[in-house]
């Protein structure tokens, strides 16, 4: 039997605190090579986005389909049987990536950190923000996009939303002059972050397009960590520039020295680099992260007694 899940089912039972605490033990699981990787697809050039991934532990295989302007939904597999046992509207894909850059973020940022820039203001802006101000006391917040009207609409709406002090700038140093932590997340095709701009001491969290970092960015970093190197080598849009590969395969950057967000999660203690000058972070994408999340929202449903029982053959 399959339990159809509705939004309305699920939405309540994942906050930020609870998705970071799944999320955690996942990465734990890739560190020690218990889940299964696959790179992000989309089909139909823009029409559907497909992420799918594996995990061992609880026994859980899924994917989950996004279509440009509609519903995203999981389909969640038991693994060693092939048992569908959801069918899931998903809501949690922006509070995916806030938790996964709560992760990093929580590791990398200095604790007192007070103020943050922000380089975006499209949909997935506001999950950078989430993570920001509920893992540290972020109290002002400047925000740089192409486009004035709607930087200036997004500060507005932060500022009700986070009730700090959000306020739109037009100039991309502006945002970072005196920030503690910079927030990124765009579909610029050209770079939308700059490493001239950044000083020492400065993290960079990142989930956009794996082209929104320049080189500098990346040369001048004492640190690098991805949420996935499958994810990043096998990012779907060959057209883009990856400049953090394209460094890695002419030699300019170590790939083994890239860090998996796992490996960052288990260390005791601050990461090696992380006080040496600047750690960049990005978030690749989802996978086996949004399958976590639906794993635990379909047991806290059935626990709950919520959804509806269909039988397929």
């Amino acid at each position: 039997m399959t339990v159809l899940l509705r939004s309305s089912e699920v939405e309540d039972l994942l906050d930020l605190k609870t998705a970071m605490a799944v999320l955690e033990e996942t990465y734990v699981d890739q560190a020690n090579g218990q889940v299964k990787a696959i790179p992000p697809l989309r089909l139909m050039d823009r029409g559907i986005r497909l992420v799918a991934g594996g995990l061992e532990q609880p026994d859980r295989v899924g994917v989950r389909l996004s279509p440009t302007g509609g519903d995203a939904v999981a389909l969640l597999y038991e693994m060693s049987s092939g048992r569908l046992l959801s069918l899931m509207n998903y809501p949690f894909s922006e509070l995916r990536i806030a938790a996964t850059v709560g992760l990093a973020l929580d590791r990398l940022a200095p604790p007192d950190s007070k103020s943050a820039a922000l380089i975006g203001s499209g949909r997935l802006a506001p999950s950078l923000l989430q993570a920001a101000t509920g893992l540290r006391p972020i109290e002002r917040v400047r925000v740089y996009s192409r486009g004035a009207e709607r930087r200036e609409a997004f500060a507005r709406q932060a500022s009700s939303d986070f009730g700090i002090d959000v306020a739109a700038v037009s100039d991309p140093g502006d945002a970072l002059a005196g920030a503690d932590v910079v927030l990124v997340s765009t579909n610029s095709p050209e770079p939308a972050l700059r490493g001239a701009w950044l000083r020492p001491g400065q993290p960079v969290f990142g989930c956009g397009r794996p082209n929104e970092f320049d080189d500098d960015t990346y040369l001048g970093a004492s640190l690098i960590v991805v949420s996935s190197k499958t994810h990043e080598l096998g990012y779907y849009d060959t057209r883009l520039d990856q400049p953090l590969i394209r460094l890695s395969r002419e030699g300019r950057i170590a790939w083994d020295d890239v860090v998996e967000l796992g490996r960052l999660v288990t260390l005791e203690g601050p990461p090696p680099g992380l006080n040496d000058g600047i750690a960049v972070f990005r978030e690749s994408q989802g996978g086996y992260s949004d399958v976590a999340l639906a794993s635990f929202a379909y047991e806290e449903a059935v626990r709950q007694g919520r959804g509806q029982t269909i039988v397929l053959d």
